[in-house]
């Protein structure tokens, strides 16, 4: 997801300006404090957009719960894993 790319990109941006010298400490400052805003504000569009599964869970059902500015994925559904392997041994069965 482009988010997961965006808080990457952050981290390592604000790792550089921790490093850089030709900037002084009030710009070096300033810089952090946006750059960490574009993080809040990525953060707060992950809350309302929905979570997309990692590829091999895309068919199971997942329990998400949301929030005020939080989003848990706790994890498959109770017996969606037992499901899909009745599912996929009664496909071999055919």
């Amino acid at each position: 997801m482009a988010l997961t790319r965006i808080d990457r990109l952050v981290s390592g941006l604000l790792a550089s300006l921790e490093r850089d010298d030709d900037l002084g400490d009030e710009a070096t400052k300033r810089c952090k404090r946006h750059v960490r805003e574009i993080r809040a504000e990525a953060d707060a569009v992950r809350v309302l957009v929905p979570v997309e599964p990692r590829p091999e869970n895309e068919t199971v059902p997942m329990v998400v719960d949301r929030g005020p500015e939080t989003v848990s994925q706790r994890g498959p559904e109770p017996d969606a894993f037992e499901q899909r392997r009745e599912r996929s041994e009664s496909d071999d069965g055919e």
